[in-house]
């Protein structure tokens, strides 16, 4: 799967491929398993990357005095990923509503293509002033719409 070039690119794949990386010396206890704190980085990482694509930018958020707040996050641990391995995280969204969009992060092996972990996430944009959630632009909602996902995963589920 291709990570689109550019927010708005046409021909988006459904998913959005949002973190590669690899398991460092820093990021791992003494059995050599990637520490849980890691596994929440790159979900979080993988979060700013999947709102980049459809226009949420840390920039536009500041200009709008707004802020992303995740109201609800679920992990789900499968395989355990150890010291030196390959990573990739791959997002989208699984539903889409007037002030909320529901997300989806599912972290793999690169080399086995297993899956390891999941991320299954409820964020709204909030006011910085009342704390109150707000209604989504509708170019953001549409955005979101190019990108929706199954939430029905397999431990090979990554295809390329």
């Amino acid at each position: 799967m291709k990570c689109p070039a550019q927010v708005g690119d046409i021909d988006m794949a459904e998913w959005i491929h949002t973190f590669k990386g690899a398991v460092l010396a820093s990021e791992y206890d003494f059995t050599s398993h990637m520490n849980s704190r890691m596994y929440v980085s790159r979900f979080d990482q993988a979060t700013w990357f999947l709102l980049h694509a459809i226009g949420v930018t840390p920039a536009l958020m500041k200009q709008k005095h707004l802020r992303i707040a995740i109201v609800r996050q679920n992990y789900q641990f499968v395989e355990e990923l150890r010291g030196g391995e390959l990573v990739e995280v791959r997002s989208g969204f699984l539903t889409i509503g007037e002030k909320y969009f529901r997300f989806l992060h599912q972290m793999y092996n690169y080399e086995s293509k297993n899956l390891v972990a999941t991320c299954d996430s409820v964020a709204v944009e909030a006011s910085l002033e009342t704390s109150r959630s707000v209604l989504l632009d509708q170019q953001v909602i549409e955005r979101a719409k190019q990108h929706l996902v199954s939430a029905e995963t397999t431990t090979h589920a990554l295809v390329e």
